[in-house]
């Protein structure tokens, strides 16, 4: 079954931001998890707290460089263990040491560490396709070496992250994604998240032709006006139809 939710925009009121999901009838909202801290900037810590007592459902979305499994794993999956949830999102980065030939690998190691931890605890998880300005985990080829090493770790595909649609076409033949991000972009940009109905993604397109059997979560990775984000979903739930 489609599921249907929304990244939260970082610089509103927390309730506000539930409140408006709840109008619109989004399914979940994404928080965003770095360095071990929830990105929430209007709550207090604990802010797990605060979020579990607003009793709306979330997606936590961690933002992890290879070294980081190993330091903030065990607490993401505390959060979101006590907030109620059964997935996760990761999205690899790497800051903390230089990319090279050996990144993608080292991500691979590191996620079927993750990848045993979290089956244990029955939390499922998302690794996130990259762009091109990552500089790794971003081509099919990269994919392919965690998922050959890592069968447990789902793909959540980020459309916006693609280059065209062969692009798409290849990172979804490598494994076909559980989750999805959505967002507007043009091709010829390195990286953008636009209202859906700006860019070149045709999301009726994506569907029908590239996921056409898709049923999972989708997220609205999009910032803007209350009037552009009702319009995003509008969007999207019309083109999942054609999954």
């Amino acid at each position: 079954m489609i599921s249907i939710g929304r990244g939260i925009r970082w610089y509103n009121r927390y309730q506000d931001e539930v409140d408006f999901c709840i109008k619109n009838q989004f399914d979940f909202m994404q928080l965003w998890f770095r360095d071990g801290s929830i990105l929430v900037n209007d709550l207090p810590e604990p802010k797990e707290e605060h979020i579990r007592r607003a009793g709306f459902p979330v997606l936590l979305h961690a933002v992890f460089d290879p070294v980081d499994f190993g330091q903030y794993g065990g607490a993401l999956l505390d959060k979101v263990a006590y907030l109620g949830g059964r997935d996760v999102i990761v999205h690899p980065v790497c800051k903390k040491s230089p990319i090279d030939q050996h990144t993608e690998y080292k991500l691979a190691e590191q996620a079927k560490r993750f990848s045993a931890i979290a089956r244990a605890r029955g939390i499922v998880w998302y690794l996130e396709n990259n762009s091109v300005i990552d500089g790794f985990h971003y081509q099919a080829k990269d994919l392919e070496i965690v998922f050959r090493a890592d069968p447990y770790v789902e793909q959540v595909l980020d459309v916006a992250h693609i280059d065209n649609y062969r692009h798409l076409e290849e990172i979804a033949a490598v494994k076909f994604p559980k989750c999805l991000h959505a967002a507007g972009k043009h091709f010829q940009v390195p990286h953008e998240h636009l209202p859906l109905d700006q860019g070149d993604i045709d999301y009726r397109l994506v569907f029908r032709e590239y996921l056409h059997g898709y049923d999972g979560k989708i997220v609205l990775e999009v910032t803007g006006t209350d009037e552009e984000l009702i319009r995003s979903k509008q969007i999207i739930d019309e083109a999942a139809a054609y999954a």
